[in-house]
């Protein structure tokens, strides 16, 4: 391993051991500001203060002209406030399973619409459109999806109040992972199949849309995966992504937020990847169907479907290259 990928691998560790003494920080804070009125109104003031000065600083950049930070301070500066907006919370309730007398589902809901924005307005970026330059997309490394896994993961058992609010066997079973048995493996296979089936149908509306755009979305996938595209490597890359993001996603975020928001911000956090482009369709499906395991079986039942459809994605690179 050379020392750039040491410094690299070093600068990872760090970046998520802040992470999540941040998660911790901030799970901590709203689980206090559930019956202290101090600690609620300074979650106003955390989220209100940096996301009014974002409005209004996106709205003066808007008028002269900067459409890129314009648009991307907008964005998040609507998803840090409007959730800490009472009757906002109220309507979405309607909707969603969400408290919106909690202060928790409030902090949760502020960060899940922060995070959509940033990355919607890096998707609607001119650099990611319709795909981005295959040469600006790293590739990940073992390390790398072993760290961002752990991170991934630790964040849902915070998120969901471990150790706070609830104890590690508690926050296991409101995330949804359960031992798998004949019945998870069987839908989680049979959920694998359908998102590859939404996938290909996605893929081929991109060629009759877009005949190069195919092309150019397997050529980021391949550079993105290079160091991975062998059968351990592949095994790695679908474990991370099955166990992480599922356990955030599908495990702490759909019980609360429901099926659909979720699954936007999953296909956001790709947009910067991807592009803004019809591929996104494909990867909502996708998230959509991860989701229907989850409310209908388990979170564990999502983790190897989406484990599963990545390894074979990489493996069948692996064989083409």
């Amino acid at each position: 391993m050379n020392e750039s990928r040491v410094g690299n691998t070093v600068q990872i560790v760090i970046s998520a051991a802040t992470l999540m003494l941040g998660a911790l920080g901030l799970a901590f804070w709203a689980n206090k500001a559930q019956n202290d009125r101090s600690a609620f109104v300074g979650l106003y003031m955390l989220f209100g203060i940096p996301g009014g000065l974002m409005l209004v600083a996106g709205l003066a950049l808007l008028v002269n002209g900067n459409a890129i930070l314009g648009t991307l301070l907008l964005l998040v500066g609507l998803g840090l406030t409007l959730p800490l907006l009472h009757p906002v919370r109220v309507g979405l309730s309607e909707v969603m399973p969400l408290d919106p007398d909690s202060a928790i589902d409030m902090t949760g809901l502020s960060i899940v619409l922060g995070a959509l924005g940033w990355f919607t307005a890096n998707s609607l970026a001119p650099m990611a459109a319709n795909p981005p330059d295959v040469s600006e997309i790293p590739a990940v490394s073992v390390p790398e999806l072993v760290v961002q896994a752990a991170v991934f993961l630790a964040i849902a058992y915070i998120a969901v109040g471990f150790p706070y609010w609830r104890d590690l066997l508690q926050a296991t079973e409101r995330l949804g992972i359960v031992v798998p048995d004949g019945r998870t493996i069987g839908l989680a296979l049979a959920g694998t199949l359908g998102a590859f089936l939404v996938a290909g149908l996605s893929g081929y509306v991109a060629q009759q849309i877009n005949p190069e755009l195919g092309e150019s979305l397997n050529e980021i996938v391949d550079t993105m995966t290079a160091q991975v595209q062998n059968p351990i490597g592949a095994v790695i890359l679908g474990a991370s992504a099955g166990i992480g993001e599922e356990a955030v996603f599908r495990g702490a975020l759909q019980p609360r937020f429901g099926m659909v928001l979720p699954s936007l911000l999953f296909t956001m956090l790709h947009g910067p990847q991807y592009g803004f482009n019809v591929a996104l369709l494909g990867l909502f499906g996708v998230s959509m169907i991860l989701a229907l395991l989850r409310k209908h079986v388990n979170t564990t039942a999502a983790m190897i479907a989406h484990a599963l459809y990545n390894a074979v994605q990489v493996l069948a690179l692996s064989m083409i290259s």
